[in-house]
């Protein structure tokens, strides 16, 4: 009896140890098919090429601390008149062209969670000018080009401000879709005036000019 019962169990041992082997094998294969997922999968792709073709300008609050970034309006204070910069593409092309890109991106097996789409523009931004409509003060006078009196202000240096070069590049760097393409710049000089419009032109390297005009500005003494 004791024989029996014996070889009963040791049947049972054996039957176990032949049901794990797929489960083993199972989860080897997982394992071998997460990780060739993931070392397939880029870190990010490249960024969309895109061809900046329009200008808008607006103005925005300078006179506390920090830039009021995304919110424009018609009321600057006289030390503290900030001109924001957005740089565009409009175009047909690049919209189709970045959704059949980005479906390909998101396709099996590049799909990753941490993906963020970016782009960077074709043709550079070569130079920034920007013209007074009015008479700033005694010696800036309306049609004279402002630009040497302004400085760029970036967004994640509220303290300091840089030369316009720097803004320059950051137009013609990789750019991410929240933020966009724009640009802060600040006049150094008070306005001793009570009202202030300004023309703003881009040159682009392939000789494009994009230009806008800011609405007509209320000046109030800071």
């Amino acid at each position: 009896m004791k024989r029996v019962l014996k070889g009963t169990l040791d049947n049972v041992k054996k039957m176990k140890e032949v049901n794990l082997i797929p489960k083993v094998l199972l989860l080897l294969a997982l394992g071998f098919g997460i990780k060739l997922f993931f070392s397939c999968t880029p870190s990010n792709p490249d960024p969309f090429e895109i061809d900046y073709n329009n200008l808008n300008v607006t103005g925005i609050d300078n006179s506390e601390r920090y830039l009021a970034y995304h919110q424009s309006i018609d009321t600057l204070y006289s030390d503290a008149v900030a001109l924001k910069l957005t740089l565009t593409d409009t175009s047909e092309f690049y919209s189709a062209s970045f959704s059949k890109n980005l479906m390909q991106t998101l396709s099996f097996p590049t799909l990753r969670a941490d993906w963020s789409s970016s782009y960077i523009p074709r043709n550079k931004v070569v130079d920034i000018k920007v013209i007074t409509l009015f008479d700033v003060n005694e010696s800036i006078k309306a049609g004279d080009d402002i630009t040497e009196h302004l400085l760029y202000a970036a967004r994640d240096s509220f303290d300091l401000y840089h030369n316009l070069s720097q803004g320059i590049s950051k137009l013609n760097g990789i750019q991410s879709n929240d933020r966009g393409s724009v640009i802060v710049l600040v006049l150094k000089v008070s306005v001793e005036n009570t009202q202030s419009q300004f023309e703003v032109k881009v040159t682009l390297e392939n000789g494009d000019e994009l230009s806008s005009t800011t609405e007509l500005f209320t000046i109030i003494e800071s």
